[in-house]
């Protein structure tokens, strides 16, 4: 018998798994980068509307402190109006600054030495409509940093400091 020789067809079947796993692990890292993206942006919005909601809070609550002194202050006794209230709020990694400005309104006989500079047009004894009425604007401003902000590093070194400012305005009658 003779020896014959088979001729052997190469099997091409381990280079096409060979590209098949690439193509998978190609497709799955782009998802995997796609949802960390998301996931990313989900944060940092919501790390924002966080630190913006607890500015909002803050303006209001200074506001309605705001009040209180404007109210229960002796203004005859010091022989002037309370006009400014600066605070800071939380720690050193999430810091808040407070700075409330009172400017009244109304009848400068009614309130001596607070600014006001409304004098009445009718009658000076018995005041009536706006010339009886005082009333006080309130400007609070929060400023924060964003968590999130890159630059919180390089203000440290002496770089631009990009601080988020809330302003809430608020005009009432005492």
């Amino acid at each position: 018998m003779k020896n014959i020789k088979k001729k052997t067809i190469p099997n091409h079947r381990g280079g096409f798994s060979m590209v098949t796993a690439i193509f998978v692990i190609f497709i799955m890292a782009s998802l995997t980068a796609l949802i960390m993206n998301v996931t990313s942006k989900t944060v940092k919005t919501t790390t924002q509307q966080y630190q913006k909601e607890q500015a909002s809070l803050l303006a209001r609550s200074y506001t309605e402190l705001a009040m209180l002194y404007a109210i229960n202050y002796d203004r005859v006794s010091n022989n002037n109006c309370i006009e400014n209230i600066n605070a800071t709020f939380g720690d050193a990694s999430n810091l808040y600054t407070i700075k409330t400005h009172m400017q009244y309104i109304g009848n400068s006989q009614l309130l001596p030495n607070c600014g006001t500079n409304i004098t009445p047009i009718w009658n000076v004894s018995n005041p009536v409509g706006f010339d009886s009425a005082l009333s006080i604007v309130i400007d609070v401003y929060v400023t924060y940093k964003d968590f999130d902000d890159p630059s919180a590093l390089s203000v440290a070194l002496g770089g631009l400091d990009r601080n988020i400012t809330f302003h809430r305005r608020t005009v009432q009658k005492l």
